[in-house]
């Protein structure tokens, strides 16, 4: 015999299978709770993690965003001084519709902006020549001339 849910709004009944070990021990909880405020306390319990599993078994634009994409989107929005729509921070779809969108504005170089490339940990403005690698002892590794120095074989 199934559990069954039903959204009679939407016209929606769903048969939930189970073993019928938990069927059982389902209908013994329920004699259990006889008492009206014990019942309450049981089917608060119970929406709970029914909720929680009915989200999981969404598909994933139906899901709410995730808290990364709300955090990215919020420094986006933050950057770009806009606001995060409505939508947005409550569907997983119109997040990765928003993400993507200001996202590319973001990323993309303003007009006048300072044009450094980011090489390694240091920076580099347009025309200047990295620096050559040297140890402590300033053995340039970089330069042929070194090639059979004692620095640059340690």
């Amino acid at each position: 015999m199934p559990l069954y849910v039903v959204h009679p709004g939407v016209d929606l009944t769903l048969e939930l299978y189970v073993s019928d070990q938990l069927e059982a021990a389902v209908a013994v909880q329920w004699e259990r709770v006889r008492d009206k405020e014990v019942r309450k306390t049981y089917t608060q319990a119970l929406e709970r993690r029914l909720e929680d599993l009915l989200k999981d078994c969404l598909d994933w634009d139906l899901k709410p965003p995730t808290p990364a994409q709300v955090s990215f989107a919020t420094v986006l929005a933050m950057r770009l001084s806009i606001n995060v729509p409505f939508e947005a921070l409550n569907s997983r779809f119109h997040m990765a519709m928003f993400l993507e969108e200001h996202g590319a504005k973001a990323r993309a170089p303003k007009a006048g902006a300072d044009t450094d490339r980011r090489v390694g940990s240091g920076v580099l403005s347009q025309g200047t020549k990295p620096r050559k690698k040297s140890d402590a002892s300033g053995a340039d590794f970089g330069d042929p001339s070194n090639a059979g120095s004692p620095a640059s074989l340690e």
